[in-house]
């Protein structure tokens, strides 16, 4: 029984330790990044042909100034908090200083119908990594349901046990 709760507990650390090494990898990403949100999943098909939906892209905080017509960026639209990733298509200086940004997704026929200010602007893409953002897109399996999966997976024995069935003979 000791051998058993002994693996238990070191297959209970080793993911406590995984799950620590990602949370700690996530906040480096944000302070090294300057950036609330270095990692976003591509949710729809606004920006096909570059960007495809399950795409993890890579977010740089920058500042205004530094931004682009055809540079692609995170915003979100003002009252809102989803994560919108869409290409600048112009840049405007308002009287008071503020930049603004007119977006646009590469497959729709329109700009966006809103000017996106500096402050709802969370970073330019750097990169993105083709489907490895799909598991985020299920919302039927929320991280607390993998991380118990994954316990009950370690702690089940390293062997099954084998059933031994008596025939009855008649």
């Amino acid at each position: 029984m000791k051998r058993k709760q002994r693996k238990t507990l070191l297959d209970a650390l080793a993911i406590i330790i995984i799950v620590l090494a990602v949370v700690a990898i996530y906040f480096g990403m944000r302070f090294s990044l300057s950036t609330s949100v270095p990692l976003v999943v591509v949710a729809s098909g606004s920006m096909r042909p570059t960007l495809q939906v399950g795409d993890l892209v890579i977010v740089q905080g920058v500042p205004a100034s530094k931004i682009k017509v055809g540079d692609i960026i995170v915003f979100n639209q003002p009252g809102e908090t989803t994560n919108t990733i869409h290409r600048v298509v112009a840049i405007e200086t308002l009287t008071n200083g503020t930049i603004e940004f007119r977006t646009k997704g590469d497959a729709n026929p329109t700009d966006d119908p809103n000017w996106t200010p500096e402050q709802n602007v969370k970073g330019r893409v750097l990169y993105h990594i083709p489907y490895l953002g799909y598991l985020a897109l299920i919302p039927a399996i929320p991280i607390v349901m993998i991380i118990i999966i994954i316990i009950i997976v370690l702690a089940l024995p390293e062997k099954p046990k084998k059933f031994h069935h008596k025939s009855v003979a008649q």
